[in-house]
């Protein structure tokens, strides 16, 4: 059968992947000016829970990874998928297979040379311990084709495969074929980017440095997502953990950091004036969202979920989490993305429904027991949210608890089923990504929510096996009436992010993750 090849060629690219005519965000070559060496130190809010890529979805882990590893296939900066380590994509025309040539001569930070036996380890160990491993569900077998080449066998045609494949949010890493025989969280951090690992000090910080015999992709003429032609100019990275925001501020101020996360609004209004610094803005940066247990009572009980979504006034809320910084948003992609699903949700979302919600409770088996809102400091968006909902909770009958832990504490505890009701979640890359991110979680064995329903799988496979893109934009309404409707998640607005940076420090560009290539310091 005749194949059709995915490879770094603009046209084609868009072409093969049938999406929309967006212009590669691939850059032009280097300008003069680039200063070698140096040593960048970084400010975040929390621990990484594991600098193991493929086994964590959280931000603060991925912050560091990213520049550690790196998958097949990546995303563009215009969340287009790129080829990274492969050389170039090859599905055939039924999209039953996906022929994944390699580049050769790339090493990893042991000095071995990637080859296919390291694919194939790296992603059957995906299968197990990805966080998001559900994406490889309708890969049926993933075979040796050559000494640098790899095959994957598709259970049924999945238009939407590669952009699932190439989601940076627990990503599919290449790591070494003896790396990937260990268990979760177990490994050597041995990558093939730019960066490579030295230390982990928790509750203090994290150390790369430059890995001098990185092989950047010639197919590309510069740096683009988190792919195309990398550069490393930098010796080191430190990432500090600073959890309080006002002491990321004050040592980026006083120059012992270089860049800083989670700025709060206030503090940069006034950061923008200071010439010695460079605050970026992004708007469209997460969902702040409220995430119902279905395995624990109450909130086991669909009427007593119910209940809570309609006593929710969500500007309240926002303009409180984020000091101001937020959009009023009821969908579950941004307005104006292909896939967002219009009014569905939208007079709920829009202000509390008082007397519904307590008409809800009354039909439920609520007997004034806790409802435990877990959540964290490290995120103050969070604990604020947190809060406010709990006081909008608590007049209408609901005995609501703020409980709050350490980011790295929640994350483990979220993952069982005792010990909380409700969890103050901001979803940055899931919705960043498109509707299958927001969908997965909702579907499988990883769900946000501890269950799923019915309703979620069948939406879910329909999302991404769709031929069209209508087929594909009608399952996700559905998947967003079914969320207004059976409630595992709320939604509550668009939250913005401020981050802040030393004017020394250039080529800087905010992304989902701060990448340490082709960027240096000034002297």
């Amino acid at each position: 059968m005749r194949k059709k090849k995915w490879i770094t060629n603009k046209a084609k690219l868009r072409k093969a992947l049938a999406i929309p005519a967006l212009v590669l965000g691939i850059a032009a070559s280097p300008v003069v000016g680039q200063v070698e060496g140096g040593e960048l130190v970084l400010a975040q809010s929390a621990n990484p829970p594991s600098l193991d890529a493929m086994t964590s979805s959280s931000e603060t882990a991925r912050n560091i990874n990213m520049n550690i590893y790196e998958p097949l296939v990546a995303i563009d900066e215009n969340v287009n998928p790129i080829p990274m380590l492969a050389k170039s994509i090859e599905p055939s025309e039924d999209l039953l297979t996906y022929v994944f040539p390699l580049r050769q001569g790339v090493l990893f930070h042991n000095g071995k040379e990637m080859t296919a036996e390291d694919v194939k380890a790296s992603l059957e160990r995906y299968r197990e311990v990805g966080a998001t491993r559900g994406m490889l569900d309708k890969v049926k077998e993933i075979e040796i084709t050559g000494d640098y080449e790899v095959t994957f066998h598709m259970s049924e045609a999945t238009p939407t495969f590669i952009e699932g494949f190439s989601s940076p949010r627990a990503p599919a890493v290449i790591i070494p074929a003896e790396e990937a025989a260990k268990p979760a969280n177990e490994i050597e951090i041995i990558g093939t980017g730019p960066f490579k690992f030295v230390e982990f000090v928790p509750d203090d910080h994290v150390t790369l440095e430059k890995f001098a015999d990185y092989v950047p992709n010639e197919d590309f003429d510069g740096p683009t997502g988190f792919g195309g032609k990398k550069t490393a100019y930098l010796d080191s990275a430190v990432y500090r953990i600073i959890p309080e925001a006002g002491a990321r501020i004050a040592a980026l101020e006083a120059g012992e950091v270089q860049w800083a996360d989670q700025i709060p609004v206030p503090a940069a209004k006034r950061m923008s004036a200071d010439e010695n610094l460079n605050v970026y803005e992004a708007r469209q940066w997460a969902f702040m969202t409220f995430i119902m247990n279905w395995n624990l009572p109450p909130t086991d009980d669909v009427n007593f979920r119910r209940a809570v979504l309609y006593a929710i006034e969500p500007e309240e809320v926002m303009a409180i989490a984020t000091e101001g910084f937020y959009d009023l948003n009821h969908g579950w992609q941004y307005p104006g993305r292909t896939y967002n699903a219009g009014d569905i949700g939208k007079e709920i979302y829009e202000s509390a429904h008082i007397d519904k919600a307590k008409e809800f409770l009354a039909m439920s088996d609520y007997d004034g027991e806790e409802f435990l809102i877990l959540t964290d400091p490290n995120y103050a968006e969070h604990s604020r949210a947190a809060v406010v909902l709990a006081e909008q909770l608590k007049p209408i009958g609901i005995n609501a608890v703020v409980k709050q832990l350490d980011w790295a504490t929640v994350l483990k505890i979220r993952l069982t089923d005792e010990g909380w009701n409700g969890w103050t979640l901001m979803q940055g890359l899931e919705p960043f990504l498109g509707p299958y991110g927001i969908a997965a979680k909702m579907r499988g064995d990883q769900t946000h929510m501890r269950g799923t329903a019915d309703v979620f799988e069948e939406s879910y496979n329909r999302l991404i096996t769709g031929k069209t893109v209508e087929d594909r934009q009608k399952a996700f309404a559905e998947i967003q009436t079914a969320i207004y409707d059976l409630v595992p998640q709320i939604k509550i607005g668009d939250v913005g992010r401020m981050q802040a940076g030393s004017a020394r420090l250039k080529g800087f560009k905010p992304f989902r993750a701060p990448r340490l290539n082709d960027i240096w310091l000034e002297d």
